[in-house]
């Protein structure tokens, strides 16, 4: 298993919205088990203090990528603490 850091884990979140491929067949064509691809992505969402309404909501927005997200809880100083 390939060591990823949460930044390689979101670019990879990223590319699964954009690819048009299920959640499976793109994790099995990158090589990571599905259910291990499922749970990484409830641990960041958690770590980001995402719940999955917000990330509902965050979908809506049209052109928003993991990295903008990223970039605006890093403005956000209560998120910050």
């Amino acid at each position: 298993m390939i060591r990823r850091t949460s930044e390689q884990w979101l670019t990879l979140f990223d590319q699964h919205k954009t690819n048009g491929l299920t959640q499976t067949e793109f994790s099995k064509q990158q090589g990571i088990d599905p259910s291990y691809f499922s749970l990484r992505k409830r641990q960041l969402l958690a770590w980001l203090n995402l719940t999955p309404d917000s990330v509902q909501k965050l979908k809506t927005l049209p052109h928003l990528e993991i990295s903008d997200v990223l970039e605006l809880l890093a403005l956000t100083p209560s998120m910050a603490e």
